[in-house]
């Protein structure tokens, strides 16, 4: 394989790609760690999916090393790849007919694709754990956002600023960032933070920059003892995508923090079934991912900004998460049963996402019914 071009083809064509649906990868190194699978190399492969950096992460934090260098393709699929901070991925079999997956990151100058080697089964396997060891917490993924929705920037300009003239009505809600920039805290979020990680593993997704998140999350949560998850900054895909030839995607992913969303397998966790979103900017986060959120809004009838976290937010999450693990409780009962009877358990694994929008249909339904 070093001195043979690996020849790739994405896997559906969009607005980046252009008339030369294949691309060739010229070896740069191949790196023998001593556990190698011989692979049969074919023709061309067909990249089967290109997924955020939650894939990656995952594999970092497993310390999977990579076995290949390629030299960076100039190539627009590429280009986007790099990006939008993405890792692709190609199935590769051995002589024994046992799937493996290639994973290719770029480098961050751009100079190289890395290619990381791992077992079909294995990913699978290290994808559930991640999943797996939230659920058997008693936790359920919770992602915030952060300007408008948490904290607000104190400035002039726009209207996404809190004024200088309206700071004495903040009381004490008014942190120092590191930076010497000041927010406006949302009314009681160290209360709702402190409630919140009893039942959620909470994460942040913000399109600030990484110090920006870091900072704001050291004001929200000094000790992370409540934020103890993911501090995500999109703003490396929210610039790339603004000058890019499709600028109307949006920057937020699901996939970018947990890698079991792309399970598609219908087993507990699979899909977009857990995560529930805190944002009040849904045109953020794919289309896919709407019924994610819980949309929040500036209180109409406060006379400075804030959202209420309670007691509609509170009640939400609250409800969500006692319904899910009632329902996780019984159905992991029965898979249990099923296994020691040998039989098949046709129970499906409980959704967050289902139970959610259950709760809004009776919210719904006894408005109705108050007539």
């Amino acid at each position: 394989m070093k001195d043979q071009p690996l020849i790739l083809k994405p896997a559906k064509r969009s607005k980046l790609d252009d008339d030369n649906l294949h691309i060739q990868l010229t070896t740069h190194e191949v790196i023998i760690r001593g556990d190698e699978p011989k692979l049969l190399l074919e023709d061309s492969y067909e990249i089967q999916g290109a997924y955020p950096r939650g894939f990656f992460v995952m594999m970092a934090k497993r310390s999977i090393q990579h076995n290949f260098v390629f030299t960076y393709p100039d190539h627009p699929w590429f280009e986007d790849l790099y990006g939008l901070r993405k890792s692709a991925y190609i199935g590769m079999r051995t002589e024994d007919g046992e799937l493996w997956e290639l994973h290719l990151k770029p480098s961050r100058d751009k100079l190289y694709l890395f290619g990381y080697l791992i077992k079909h089964v294995d990913m699978i396997r290290i994808v559930k754990e991640s999943m797996n060891e939230l659920i058997f917490q008693r936790k359920l993924p919770l992602v915030l956002d952060l300007d408008d929705t948490l904290v607000r920037l104190v400035g002039e300009g726009n209207d996404r600023y809190v004024p200088e003239a309206d700071i004495p009505k903040c009381g004490n809600r008014i942190a120092v960032l590191k930076d010497g920039r000041r927010v406006v805290l949302t009314e009681r979020v160290h209360e709702f933070l402190e409630w919140a990680q009893n039942l959620y593993d909470i994460s942040v997704c913000s399109l600030g920059d990484q110090n920006y998140v870091e900072n704001v999350v050291n004001v929200l949560d000094p000790q992370r003892t409540r934020i103890r998850g993911i501090l995500y900054s999109a703003r490396s895909e929210h610039d790339y995508i603004k000058r890019s030839p499709d600028p109307g995607r949006p920057p937020k992913d699901l996939l970018a923090l947990y890698s079991f969303c792309a399970l598609k397998d219908k087993s507990i966790g699979s899909a977009f079934s857990l995560p529930i979103i805190l944002d009040d900017e849904t045109r953020m986060w794919p289309s896919d991912q709407h019924d994610n959120i819980i949309e929040v809004k500036n209180q109409m009838k406060s006379v400075v900004w804030t959202v209420s976290l309670f007691p509609v937010v509170q009640d939400t999450l609250a409800f969500v998460h006692s319904e899910f693990f009632r329902q996780f409780d019984i159905w992991y009962t029965k898979q249990q049963e099923a296994e020691q009877f040998g039989t098949v358990c046709t129970r499906q694994p409980p959704s967050a996402i289902s139970i959610y929008k259950t709760y809004l249909r009776h919210i719904l339904r006894d408005m109705i019914s108050k007539g």
